[in-house]
């Protein structure tokens, strides 16, 4: 039987929203990253944007490796993070991405050399190549298929719908099962619970399929990519 991983939030999602109105700028931020995103749908007479950090998520235990390295900031949050645990960027070898947009991916940079599981169909998307930068220093290894398995223990499963290549990391824990699902599950964790979504809900079928599957995995934790983890 395999070592069982470790998994630790390293950065935790959060969103923030500014919006231009007039000679203004308005700062808002929820109680919950739902909340937030809310807010930013629903300014009036105004001119929005928003940044939304994902769960940046550490695994330990076999090896050292990041799930969803974030964004680039100043500060390098991602490194400062690691050493907040005592750690350095050069102890993580691998990163396994949910998908490539920029929220996600843009903080590669600052764990130098490693190799980068990605799947196959996110590759050529237009917003991949645009940071495809943010790779230079990395290793990509495309992940192809429909699932398959990264380390002991660790397996993916293409959940797309969000994205063409997105996929979900099912983790085996010392407390069972998770999922890591980056954005499959959207900003409202209403959605997942009920297993559906609303009826005009972009790739609405695929999503509902992802959900499904993430279910089939039997997961005693589900850590999506934009709202608090969720324990089933």
């Amino acid at each position: 039987m395999s070592t069982p991983w470790h998994l630790e939030i390293l950065i935790p999602a959060w969103r923030i929203v500014f919006a231009v109105r007039g000679s203004e700028i308005i700062e808002l931020r929820g109680a919950t990253t739902q909340g937030t995103f809310s807010a930013y749908r629903e300014l009036p007479e105004s001119v929005p944007g928003m940044i939304a950090w994902p769960n940046t998520v550490l695994l330990t235990g076999p090896e050292t490796l990041i799930v969803d390295p974030g964004y680039q900031t100043q500060g390098n949050m991602l490194e400062g993070a690691l050493a907040a645990r005592g750690m350095s960027p050069d102890e993580v070898a691998r990163v396994v991405m949910t998908h490539l947009h920029t929220d996600h991916v843009s903080a590669l940079p600052q764990l130098g050399t490693v190799d980068l599981h990605v799947h196959e169909d996110e590759l050529p998307e237009v917003y991949a190549e645009r940071l495809r930068g943010a790779r230079d220093a990395a290793t990509v290894r495309p992940l192809r298929g429909d699932s398959g398995e990264i380390a002991p223990g660790l397996r993916w499963i293409h959940t797309p719908g969000h994205s063409p290549g997105h996929v979900s990391l099912v983790v085996d824990t010392d407390d069972g099962t998770a999922v890591i699902a980056g954005d499959t599950l959207g900003p409202d964790p209403a959605w997942f619970a009920a297993m559906d979504l609303p009826a005009d809900f972009p790739e609405r079928d695929a999503h509902l399929a992802a959900f499904r599957r993430i279910r089939e995995q039997a997961p005693a934790i589900v850590i999506p990519g934009h709202t608090v983890p969720v324990r089933i």
